[in-house]
């Protein structure tokens, strides 16, 4: 099903940005990132290693004449243990939309968090110092509808500027493939994020884990190709 979607979606054979594409004959590679180059030339896809001496690297691709990218790397979030995948494609749908999908014990822990700091220092989780996870928690009620399953709204919350917005984002195949990890459990730290017209995608990874990386990259890319056609600014 998701060698189909990948096809569907131009992952499958589709050419790379013009100038990027070093995956195919990339050389000096060792270890995943020897494995990740070569599966990213024959996705078409661009692989380069980043410049930060951890053997972190990158994949860029496009659907439609959006430029998406993956990095795999350090954590950015200290709710992130061990290595962090994380992606970004600016689409330029409506940036009125604000939707975020958050695993259900994750977004335990920074309620929690965020309760103690108010209750130990007075601080609010207004507070522009904290990361932006913990201040949508304040800013967006969590939304959920019957149809996603139990199951579903057992492992993710879904926190939104409006309920309707949510589902024109998230339809039913796409809450499947987030409960569909191959290896991952789905409580695992994850966060997919659609906000100000670009969309993103923060996770806690395992290196060297390629079918993790693969479905990231196919949940992703529906998550891009949900909100273009259904959230565009022309809709």
């Amino acid at each position: 099903m998701f060698n189909k979607l990948k096809e569907a979606l131009g992952l499958g054979g589709a050419r790379s940005p013009a100038g990027l594409n070093k995956s195919a004959a990339h050389s000096g590679l060792a270890g995943p990132a020897s494995k990740v180059s070569e599966w990213a030339g024959l996705q078409g896809l661009a692989f380069s290693q980043r410049a930060d001496g951890r053997g972190s690297y990158q994949v860029d691709g496009k659907i439609g004449d959006k430029l998406w990218r993956l990095e795999q790397g350090a954590p950015s979030r200290d709710f992130i243990k061990g290595s962090e995948l994380r992606a970004r494609a600016e689409l330029g749908v409506r940036e009125d939309v604000a939707v975020m999908i958050m695993s259900r014990q994750l977004k335990n822990t920074l309620d929690k968090r965020a309760f103690e700091l108010y209750t130990d220092s007075l601080q609010t989780i207004a507070d522009p110092r904290l990361p932006e996870e913990m201040r949508w928690l304040s800013i967006y009620e969590e939304v959920g509808w019957e149809s996603l399953g139990s199951p579903f709204l057992n492992n993710y919350a879904i926190l939104a500027d409006t309920r309707d917005n949510a589902m024109l984002w998230i339809t039913q195949a796409f809450a499947d493939s987030l409960m569909a990890w191959p290896n991952l459990d789905p409580k695992s730290p994850k966060i997919m994020m659609l906000l100000r017209g670009k969309a993103y995608l923060r996770m806690q990874y395992i290196d060297g884990d390629q079918a993790t990386l693969e479905h990231a990259t196919t949940v992703f890319t529906m998550a891009c190709e949900q909100a273009l056609s259904h959230l565009d600014n022309k809709a």
